[in-house]
């Protein structure tokens, strides 16, 4: 089954949104009688064998825990309110325990005294403070441009910088829904600090579509800056086609500060050419990312402390990375 295939490849945030299309496919199926049900593509699902939602929850719940997933079939068993799923409190903390040891966690990423989880942005006033913030407590590691084989990654513009200047290093990354035309979330990071931009919120108004340009806008076209993705180009192209409130859109056209760092990474160690951003994290900061809620429903609010705690690692580790590798 899907659910099967997700579990297998650690896609866990696709559960979620496996079973909410079992259950508008049911539905469909109710309301219109002879409409056909693709049986060959899941045949598990077909609402001749399930009682609608709750038997593909339970289902997906016991798959998720013959994989080990134990602590994340005791959250989505709280997301479905599943009241009569019983768990091994045990099991689940040490498997919790397991998971704190194995993947890089947020303690361990921001400076002491700085580890609170980032609150989303969604107002104007609110965006300006946090950038603010992000700019005067900027570490401030000034790195070089490379120049060797074109290792920027620049994919903002089609070439690359002819000569050598000192930038401030950020990371960025996005989240999106498959059915959406722009970014859920735009996250932007330096080492020190972490802010998270409700797109969608700040877009649609024109205060809101206003500061975005003066912050993120001015920020991802500054020539003193570089912001660091991980195989972004679909990241900036979600950005830039975001729906706005304005005529002008408050992502600019080109985004010349933008690097891909995965184009670096493959440069400078050919073996990790084809991994993904948590393998090359364990590489050069010595423990994976943990990608359990990439697939997560990012346009939902208010969004999980997990989703929040995931998103803002995954810029956080990109201005990490750089400047890990800026610095041999």
């Amino acid at each position: 089954s899907t659910i099967d295939k997700v579990i297998r490849k650690r896609q866990l945030g696709v559960i979620e949104r496996q079973a909410e299309r079992v259950d508008r496919a049911v539905e469909k199926v109710k309301k219109n009688e002879g409409i056909s049900y693709d049986e060959e593509e899941d045949e598990e699902f077909s609402p001749d064998k399930f009682d609608a939602g709750e038997e593909i929850r339970s289902f997906a719940l016991r798959k998720t825990e013959e994989a080990g997933e134990l602590d994340f079939a005791r959250r989505l068993a709280e997301i479905w309110k599943m009241k009569d799923y019983t768990y091994d409190e045990e099991r689940i903390e040490a498997a919790i325990a397991a998971r704190r040891k194995r993947y890089l966690q947020w303690s361990e990423a921001l400076p002491a005294g700085n580890s609170d989880v980032p609150a989303l942005i969604s107002t104007p006033n609110a965006l300006f403070k946090v950038f603010e913030l992000l700019i005067n407590n900027h570490p401030s590691t000034a790195v070089e441009d490379e120049e060797e084989g074109n290792p920027s990654g620049n994919v903002g513009s089609s070439s690359s910088t002819d000569h050598q200047s000192k930038r401030r290093v950020y990371g960025f990354d996005a989240e999106w829904a498959e059915d959406h035309r722009g970014a859920a979330l735009l996250q932007i990071a330096s080492t020190a600090t972490v802010v998270l931009v409700d797109v969608p919120a700040l877009s649609m108004t024109h205060e809101g579509a206003d500061a975005l340009r003066q912050t993120v806008g001015r920020l991802f076209s500054c020539p003193n800056s570089v912001l660091v993705g991980f195989h972004c180009n679909q990241d900036v192209q979600k950005l830039r086609s975001s729906p706005c409130a304005k005529e002008r859109h408050w992502f600019a056209s080109g985004a010349p500060s933008v690097v891909d760092v995965k184009t670096i990474v493959s440069h400078r160690e050919p073996k990790l050419r084809t991994l993904g951003l948590s393998r090359v994290c364990e590489f050069y900061l010595g423990k994976p990312l943990d990608k359990a809620e990439q697939c997560s429903m990012w346009l939902a609010r208010p969004l999980s402390m997990d989703q929040l705690v995931y998103a803002s690692l995954d810029a956080w580790v990109c201005a990490a990375i750089y400047e890990k590798m800026s610095l041999k």
